[in-house]
């Protein structure tokens, strides 16, 4: 219940033990982590890169490429997958690679495709594939001191966000924002606090509701560099982004636009059991 559940059988499109039949052609595949708390580190097993053309806010502006991706609860990433050279009767398998955090002690096979039809269609991967206005950080009006939130184990042995857990209605006098403000976020995920080694080996996935923001920097501690080196290839910071994951001893800014509704928004951690527990805040938007 602390750590977030982890489950014993895969579902893909609700479907256990579900494979992809495929054409020779190239696919566009939007992959959306709906695990409670699971982290997967994908790859394909026989080493072809992986052609990352969106993120959880929609298309790049170019391809990137990965030899693995990092994938957290909530996230999405866009694939660009080429079957055309594979031979009918073959398989490819994007298979889960071991990594240091929660969760990520085994590999297992995640979603086997089987190339069925031979088909003749002429497609190729735009090297443009969107235009995106990125946030200047200069004009964030709190671009010397971030509005820092940081995660741990607060009283009760329950998951808190800078010390809170969740109430309905409540928010805090350094949870309100301005419409039309540009802000700076720092996520701070500490070790070794609240529960010692639990929290040692804890991501959290960050999520903000009522808009997409970009991630600005990431900074990792010495007692989080092991989980670090294990993942951290796998980001794909490129884009618009609603959900970061951010490792044990890190410290993640992300730059956000408060630009079209006053009111009432959630962020929180997107492992299930964790914002069950608490660490949901509320945020407000004011003229």
């Amino acid at each position: 219940q602390m750590m977030g559940f982890l489950g014993d059988q895969l579902l893909i499109n609700g479907q256990a033990d579900f494979s992809l039949t495929v054409e020779t052609r190239p696919y566009r595949l939007r992959l959306l982590n709906g695990s409670n708390s699971r982290i997967y580190k994908l790859a394909w097993d026989d080493g072809t890169p992986l052609t990352v053309i969106g993120t959880d806010g929609g298309l790049l502006e170019k391809p990137v490429m990965r030899e693995y991706i990092t994938l957290a609860p909530a996230q999405r990433i866009e694939l660009w997958v080429d079957f055309s050279s594979d031979e009918i009767g073959a398989e490819r398998n994007l298979v889960n690679l071991p990594f240091s955090a929660y969760g990520g002690t085994s590999d297992y096979q995640v979603l086997p495709v089987k190339i069925e039809k031979a088909v003749q269609v002429a497609a190729s991967l735009p090297e443009k594939l969107s235009s995106i206005a990125a946030h200047d950080i200069n004009q964030a009006v709190n671009r010397r001191s971030p509005r820092a939130i940081e995660m741990a184990m607060g009283m009760g042995m329950r998951w808190s966000l800078n010390g809170r857990t969740f109430e309905m209605e409540t928010v805090a006098d350094d949870e309100i924002v301005k419409l039309g403000n540009l802000e700076v976020w720092e996520f701070i995920n500490r070790t070794g606090s609240g529960m010692g080694m639990m929290n040692e080996t804890l991501p959290h996935p960050m999520h903000v509701h009522g808009l997409q923001y970009q991630i600005v920097e990431r900074e990792v501690g010495a007692s989080g560099r092991d989980v670090w080196e294990s993942l951290k290839d796998g980001f794909v910071d490129e884009g618009w982004h609603d959900t970061v994951l951010v490792l044990p001893g890190e410290r993640v800014k992300i730059a956000l636009k408060f630009e079209d509704f006053t009111g009432l928004y959630l962020y929180h951690c997107h492992n299930l059991e964790h914002e069950d527990m608490g660490m949901m805040r509320n945020y407000r938007v004011d003229v």
